[in-house]
């Protein structure tokens, strides 16, 4: 990510490694996750972000596909005198690519987060100032909200963000079209740097367009020449004496040609393994016991398949970003025993053992 631009971006990025809104331990947020609104169904998009005196700027448009859980982004960040462009693919939900200098090596998938993020936020203040949705908006609606009791929250696998209240917003939406809606929007939040009302505020500009299509899935034959491709999901490296664990990107060990053979590639990943009766993997794994992160392991349907789901104090991925495995034959685990089980790490493989059968254990990191 262009470093000039993380000013803005880090004022939303409050916690790494949470993807679900129910971990928050804020206490000023009675429902900061809120319901879904009509303004969830726009799955195309054009932002950028601003703020009052200053040159920087990030700009994206975008487009997700609910079906095929593709998404392509394009990217641009300024730093007020250099500009930087790139693109984003993520394929099936699994599978990142990126074309241009718009990463930093071990944090690629930075650039994704942001560019949700943002994009999440524009909806959830769309929502919650015009709840009833683009249905409401005849020509131009103006916007005006506050709201002194909850905040907003906004998340995805890797990284999430949360607007303290009180916060407000300002600015006006217009129907261009069916199915599409351009904004101008205006956030005044609080900052945690100086107290409310003494020039503790956050101003933050937001203006683009949303709009519906019926697909964005990715072209089955888009080349990948020039492109980096990544895989997504957990991942563990080693920092002195200690690893760390977090979810992110790490550059793929083979080459890929064209986007279908991504697809292949995922499909193969998919494969789950043949149902074993004569054990049990249900309960919650962890390499040490005294680690504050595991593995979630629970029977999902009447297969014999398990969920596995990697969590930690902030809570866990949500089960649809982990399909069910029967764990036995499936390539991505070595099953030594019941208790005892392998999975992929480095080049290499980890081993976690069942700590207990409570698949919901308190997850704590140890007091310094």
């Amino acid at each position: 990510m262009n470093k000039a631009y993380n000013g803005i971006i880090t004022f939303f990025l409050i916690c790494l490694f949470a993807s679900f809104c129910g971990a928050s331990t804020e206490t000023k947020c009675d429902d900061p996750c809120g319901k879904p609104t009509a303004w969830d169904e726009f799955n195309k998009f054009e932002l950028k972000v601003t703020t009052p005196k200053d040159p920087s700027y990030g700009f994206w448009k975008g487009q997700f596909d609910k079906e095929s859980m593709d998404s392509q982004i394009d990217v641009e960040t300024s730093d007020g005198k250099n500009i930087v462009t790139g693109k984003i693919l993520m394929v099936g939900g699994r599978i990142m690519a990126t074309q241009g200098p718009i990463t930093e090596p071990g944090y690629e998938i930075d650039a994704l987060d942001a560019a949700v993020l943002e994009f999440q936020l524009v909806r959830r203040l769309l929502g919650r100032s015009l709840p009833k949705g683009p249905t409401d908006v005849h020509g131009q609606r103006k916007v005006d909200f506050s709201d002194e009791k909850t905040g907003i929250k906004f998340a995805t696998p890797s990284a999430e963000g949360f607007i303290a209240p009180p916060w407000s917003v300002i600015g006006d939406v217009k129907v261009v079209a069916p199915d599409v809606i351009d904004y101008h929007l205006t956030l005044t939040a609080a900052s945690s740097e100086k107290p409310t009302g003494h020039g503790g505020e956050h101003v933050m500009n937001f203006t683009g367009r949303l709009s519906r299509i019926a697909s964005a899935k990715i072209d089955d034959d888009m080349p990948l020449d020039g492109w980096n491709v990544l895989g997504v999901g957990v991942q563990t490296r080693k920092q002195g004496n200690a690893t760390v664990v977090d979810y992110g990107a790490a550059p793929a060990t083979a080459t890929y040609k064209k986007v279908a053979d991504l697809r292949r590639k995922i499909a193969e990943d998919d494969y789950p393994g043949e149902p074993d009766p004569t054990k049990d993997f249900t309960g919650f794994w962890k390499k040490k016991c005294e680690d504050a992160w595991g593995l979630q392991i629970m029977h999902q349907g009447t297969e014999g398949k398990y969920s596995v789901l990697f969590c930690g104090p902030g809570g866990c991925d949500e089960h649809e970003s982990s399909g069910n495995t029967f764990i036995t034959g499936d390539k991505h685990y070595q099953v030594v025993n019941e208790n005892e089980i392998k999975t992929p790490s480095g080049g290499g493989w980890e081993t976690y053992r069942k700590c207990t059968k409570d698949m919901r254990p308190v997850l704590k990191y140890k007091e310094q």
